[in-house]
């Protein structure tokens, strides 16, 4: 009965809830009467939908007192209440900050669609809860035209990034970075920003986007802007916490050859001795050297390397008034390192406040104080794989730490003593600020002046006890500090002005900057004890102590202007020009213009296309000006003195001499650039295209030239203006709305750029060379006319030796031997040097880019984004010790393949041993493809629904989220992971030494599990 009963009661309510509710249909429109096919319908708080037809007409049951909410892809979304009527015609308005979303520019904002430079914006969507210290390390694959590689994987560590390319040789080919209008430099450390503060990261990349900066925007510039309050709504603030915790381990561990498996090499190598003949083997039997029964062997990576791990919490309170609006914020970041004794600790604060005063007249300021601390890596892990030697063992028979190479009884580091002993850390204090006052002075005209100020304080601290093995006459101390301080003081005009069909935006501006660097260091050894370590250097020897000090000083004057005009949202013209004048040049070359144009043509405007269904945006824009690199040290036109010592009378004393050779003439490297931009977009932007092509030209190269004749010089080098390089290149990016329903929705985002450099002029110099690889063979990278910047270089490899009659061709006989290397010989004089090297590659990736796709259904969300590069070449170092078998260093696995008589005589891999001194010879053995595609990011989001749960009375949202980061990696490269950069050097030859491995710190694969709460 009590059943009966319950079920009697369900059928009254249902027949009751079906009386009263009602179809309700109509059409729904756009502001011009279009229909609008495809507009979602939901009765909110409800699973009950539909989906208007070709001719925007939709039916729907709701019952009186619904609400029904419509829904459509650049267009606002609309709730009507259901009463007495049936029928309800909605009409949607453009969201046009969808259609012309906002975007920073230079002393300024402008929406896309009146913009006529090229211009990456990345909002704080994308950035928000990755597991990284560095937005660099966010931003890979995320912009077309940005090349972001990751040098290697410490924690802290810098990535480098090239905007359409190397600009420059001995200047800086690094961005420049601007924090919420504060110029911070080209060296700006990004340890200091929380990623999570950050609201949108725009990368300025065409001349009218870049000349505003001048004499530092040839290599592109990055602005970042932190968030603040304006788009909340007034009234109670918002307190968020997000907090987060990742594990980590190593991904794509490098290998080398095992215990058991290097005692049989060397053996075997031991075995080789030129026979009777002069090619091959002896006959004569040699007992084994290494006793695989009674020899310890060691597995070094897996003794230094730990699980890693990442706490990280922020806690903000936003708000907006009518008359202020502000973001604070706190972080405390803690990063335990794939290896042990490494990591990093930061605590950050941000305070972002604007100030309504009057109606004219407004102001606000932007601070950021940063303290961290790095534990920098305590072993050389690049050491450790070429060279710590796995018949090694960590300690002796007395319990002490070992200290020999067993193979060449050299002395070595002992990576575990210097695990648990050594002491090497930096500790960081960074301030930021920024203020601004903003007065109308009149009808459409506005002067703003911002303050600002970068105060930087850097300690490096540094001790080896006594302890550590290498370390006979006791410990040894130092300490590094640098001061940096940057003001900056900016002055601008604004005129704004909309008259019908015209539209006019002037800005003028003056603005100076000047950048002081002081620094000191003092270093002592043979401390009798390590009691006090660094902290008390006058405990070391005196007469071995040293110390130091530098300073300097740079000052940077301009004036600026842009004006902005525009004829019916259908012609835009962009005039830009900045007049620059740094104190680092001499009298006469201070001071330099930097001038560009640009124009577009919205064609969407026209009258043809107005009316149009399919297309929605058509704009061609074009652009050609000049910016500039300053890449010169201060004081480089005047003769400076550096200190020496010198016996006088049996004593030694202090003296100087002359320091650098003063260039004379110098002036600013410049960068000629053109753009060409297609944007498209079709039905309703649900499908958007991009496209940019660009050639850009550097003249005035800085080069150090060597000099001959000086005497009494510390250096023999002087710059000069030499030289010229041209960048060419395509951009694409597509971003997609593949699926849109009630309750899915599926968005795709992919970018694709490539860029190739030639090297058009050296003055007289056939080729520079960059970098030596450290293994005496020779120079490995060069600047050539007519190739890329830079070109890798060596002998080509043939293989091996297979008959005694190859080598006799050859004209080696008696210098080399069967099973061993064999090279092409270019000039035939029988001898393989660098007369006989040929162009082998560049690091210069032929296209590289990102691929995003992002599911949403109802509150949960997937967010999927690869990264890749293809047609890069990497130069692998350890090549030509791991291949070929040197006595004392590591051997890659790869040699379990070689040449052995009677057993594997057709192998390309030598036999084992050294064959002379022909492993020290580069080769395209030491080339490797550094392509590769990587599963950058997976995260999955859930945002719980608070009055379901019952949480809305104390939160007024709620997600939880999983991220993976690093998870896989489709890549040839044998060294570990192919994102590496040996040389990272901001400015001089080290700036475009890229793509050299040769086993850095490695990377990371995270598991991420977050939580983000608002009250």
């Amino acid at each position: 009965m009590k059943l009966k009963r319950i079920l009697l009661l369900l059928l009254f309510f249902s027949i009751v809830s079906l009386q009263a509710q009602q179809i309700i249909s109509g059409t729904v429109t756009d502001e011009t009467g279009q229909p609008l096919p495809g507009v979602n319908v939901l009765v909110k708080g409800t699973t009950t939908g539909a989906v208007a037809d070709f001719d925007g007409n939709y039916s729907i049951a709701a019952s009186e007192g619904a609400v029904l909410e419509f829904r459509y892809l650049g267009f606002i979304a609309q709730s009507v209440q259901v009463g007495k009527s049936t029928t309800i015609d909605v009409v949607l308005q453009e969201d046009v900050s969808l259609l012309d979303e906002v975007v920073v520019i230079g002393y300024g904002t402008s929406t896309k669609k009146d913009l006529v430079s090229s211009v990456s914006s990345i909002k704080s969507d994308v950035l928000e809860n990755q597991p990284v210290a560095r937005v660099d390390q966010a931003l890979q694959g995320r912009a077309t035209g940005v090349e972001v590689t990751s040098n290697n994987g410490t924690p802290g560590t810098g990535a480098t990034i090239r905007i359409r390319g190397n600009s420059s040789i001995n200047g800086n080919n690094d961005p420049l970075y601007v924090v919420d209008g504060f110029i911070a430099g080209t060296g700006f450390n990004l340890n200091t920003i929380n990623v999570n503060d950050i609201e949108s990261v725009e990368i300025l990349k065409d001349a009218t986007a870049l000349s505003i900066y001048g004499t530092r925007g040839a290599s592109g510039v990055i602005l970042i802007t932190t968030k603040n309050g304006k788009g909340m709504a007034p009234g109670k603030p918002v307190i968020a916490i997000n907090h987060y915790q990742s594990i980590q381990e190593t991904a794509n561990r490098i290998n080398i050859l095992g215990g058991r498996d290097f005692i049989d090499y060397k053996n075997e190598s031991y075995q080789f001795v030129p026979g009777p003949d002069g090619f091959g083997f002896t006959d004569t039997f040699l007992p084994l050297v290494l006793d695989p029964d009674n020899t310890t062997t060691t597995d070094w990576l897996d003794l230094v390397e730990q699980p890693g791990s990442i706490s990280n919490t922020d806690l903000s309170i936003t708000g907006n008034s009518e008359n202020a609006n502000y973001f604070i914020s706190g972080n405390y970041y803690n990063q335990k390192g794939l290896l042990r004794g490494s990591g990093l600790e930061r605590v950050n604060f941000r305070t972002n406040v604007d100030v309504k005063v009057s109606d004219r007249f407004k102001t606000g300021i932007r601070t950021n104080l940063t303290h961290y601390k790095i534990e920098n890596s305590k072993v050389d892990y690049g050491n450790i794989v070429s060279s710590v030697l796995p018949i090694r063992p960590v300690y002796l028979e007395d319990g002490s730490f070992s200290f020999e190479n067993p193979i060449s009884a050299g002395l070595e580091r002992n990576p575990e003593a210097d695990i648990q002993h050594r002491v090497d850390h930096d500790l960081v204090t960074q301030i930021i600020t920024n203020a601004y006052a903003e007065y109308e002075l009149a009808k459409n005209l506005s002067f703003k002046t911002t303050f600002g100020a970068q105060l930087n304080y850097v300690k490096q601290n540094n001790y080896l006890p006594g302890i550590l093995p290498e370390r006979v006459n006791g410990g040894y101390g130092r300490i590094n500090t640098n001061f940096s301080k940057s003001l900056l003081n900016e002055n601008t005009l604004n005129y704004e002005v909309d008259l019908g069909s015209h539209s006019l935006k002037v800005l003028g501006g003056f603005t100076w900057q000047k950048d002081n660097n002081e620094s000191t260091f003092a270093e002592a050894d043979n401390f009798p004890n390590d009691v006090v370590s660094f902290n008390n250097l006058a405990l070391g020897d005196s007469e071995t102590a040293q110390v130091g000090s530098g300073y300097g000083q740079r000052t940077l004057t301009s004036f600026l202007g842009r004006v902005n005009y525009g004829y019916k949202s259908k012609y835009l013209l962009t005039l830009v020009g900045r007049y620059d004048g740094s104190s680092v040049f001499e009298t006469g070359n201070k001071y330099a213009f930097f001038p560009s144009v640009g124009a577009a043509w919205n064609i969407d405007e026209e009258e043809f296309l107005a009316d149009s269904n399919v297309i929605n945006r058509f704009k061609i824009r074009g652009s050609y000006g000049i910016v500039g690199e300053q890449g010169v040290a201060a004081y480089n036109s005047i003769a400076t003195y550096a200190n020496t010592t010198t016996v006088f009378n049996g004593s030694s004393v202090n003296g100087v001499l002359v320091g650098q050779v003063p260039s004379s003439g110098l002036t600013w490297e410049t960068t000629k650039q053109m753009d060409i931009g297609l944007e498209l977009g079709f039905l309703n932007n649900r499908i958007s295209f991009e496209a940019d092509y660009y050639k850009k030209t550097t003249d005035d190269l800085l080069l150090s030239v060597a000099l001959s004749g000086q005497v009494g010089a510390n250096s023999t080098t002087q710059l000069q203006n030499l030289g010229s390089v041209e960048n060419r290149g395509f951009e694409f990016g597509l971003n997609t709305v593949n699926v849109q329903n009630d309750n899915f929705t599926w968005e795709s985002n992919l970018s694709i750029s490539s860029n190739k450099s030639e090297i058009l002029e050296l003055d007289d110099q056939e080729f520079i060379s960059l970098q030596s690889t450290g293994n005496q063979g020779g120079n490995s990278a060069r600047l050539i006319v007519g190739e890329a910047l830079p070109t890798f270089v060596g002998a080509r490899y043939l293989g091996t030796y297979k008959t005694a009659e190859e080598i006799t061709a050859d004209g080696r006989a008696g210098r080399s031997f069967i099973g061993g290397p064999r090279y092409e010989d270019v000039n035939g004089d029988t001898n393989i040097n660098d007369e006989d090297f040929q162009v082998l590659g560049s690091p210069i990736p032929d296209f590289y880019g990102g691929f995003r796709n992002t599911f949403t259904y109802k509150n949960l969300s997937l967010d999927v984004f690869f990264h890749g590069s293809y047609g890069a070449e990497i130069w692998n170092v350890r090549t030509q010790t791991a291949y070929y078998g040197r006595g004392e260093q590591n051997v890659d696995p790869i040699v379990l393949q070689r040449w052995i008589a009677g057993v594997n005589e057709t192998s390309d891999i030598p036999r084992a041993g050294p064959s002379n001194s022909l492993f020290n010879v580069n080769s395209d053995l030491n080339i490797e493809d550094g392509s590769y595609l990587r599963l950058k990011t997976m995260s999955l989001n859930y945002k719980i629904p608070m009055e379901a749960a019952g949480l809305n009375k104390v939160f007024s949202s709620m997600n939880v989220y999983v991220t993976g980061t690093n998870l896989f990696l489709w890549s040839d490269f044998t060294l570990g992971d192919p994102e590496v950069n040996a040389f990272t050097a901001g400015s001089g030859l080290g700036s475009v030494s890229q793509g050299f491995a040769s086993g850095q710190y490695p990377y990371a694969k995270t598991i991420t599990l977050g939580v983000k709460l608002e009250f």
